[in-house]
Order: structure tokens, then sequence, then C-alpha cells
């Protein structure tokens, strides 16, 4: 058997063995912190990268489908150059146009005081339908001279 003696006869204790646990307790809270701000959450808004109405310079690769909103009746929405005043007939024609051309890119051009609930619909029809991407049509702002 060994047999540690303490120096200096000074009492001896297991409790001095014992290895400080203070940079272990360290790491596990950095640990848990990094995960528990890296837990994937649910985003409460739409993911939008809106481009600069100044600088756009982006191409789109085909033509795309456009959709509009408006604020003068009779005709409220349109796709292209057709407009609906009914938001259903609207709705069931936007979905005949995705499903006959799924690769098309969307581009929604809306009027500036059109209220964002009518956006946000559209949005999330074009979400429903598996369109992940759609541009905004943007009028660059005018600059003084």
């Amino acid at each position: 058997m060994i047999r540690v003696s303490p120096p200096n006869n000074r009492v001896f204790s297991l409790a001095g063995l014992a290895p400080d646990l203070t940079p272990l307790l360290d790491i596990i809270f950095i640990v848990l912190v990094f995960l528990l701000l890296t837990a994937n959450l649910r985003l409460t808004a739409l993911p939008m990268e809106l481009p600069a109405s100044e600088h756009a310079t982006g191409v789109m690769a085909a033509e795309p489908i456009t959709v509009s909103l408006s604020n003068h009746p009779p005709d409220l929405w349109g796709i292209g150059d057709r407009g609906y005043s009914n938001q259903k007939a609207f709705e069931r024609a936007l979905i005949s146009t995705l499903n006959l051309e799924p690769e098309r890119p969307v581009a929604l051009a809306s009027d500036r005081n059109v209220p964002v609930q009518r956006m946000l619909d559209v949005f999330a029809l074009l979400q429903k339908q598996g369109v992940e991407v759609a541009e905004i049509a943007m009028q660059p702002q005018a600059t003084a001279p």
C-alpha cells in the first residue's frame, strides 16, 4: 500500500486531492449559452431581401410572372396584363399560372399606398404554393441635382 505522508506534519485530507471544477463549470456554461443562442427558432417574419432602389442591377434569368396590387378599382389584383376585381378569382388564376410554370420567377409590383395586409396575403399564398423567393419591383427614387 502506498502511503502519502504530509510534509511538515500537516493533517492530510482527501479533499486536497480533488480537482478544481471551476474551469469545467465555466466551459459547461459557455457551451450552454452557445447552444441556446444557436437553437433553431421559428421566424416570425417573412424573409425578404429588398434590393436598393437606386442601384438595382440584378437581371432575372427568365421573364417573371408579374403580380400587381392596385388601389384603383375595378382591378385591384393583376397577373401580367390581366386584372381581377375578385380576390378568389385572382388566387385561382395565380395558382393555375404557378402550376403551369413552376420554375418561372415571381415579381410583385404594388402601388405605394396598398395596405400591407394585401401584400402579406399574396406572400402567404406564394409560400403555400412553394414559391420561396419573390422579387419586389421598385421604382427608383428621383434624385435632386
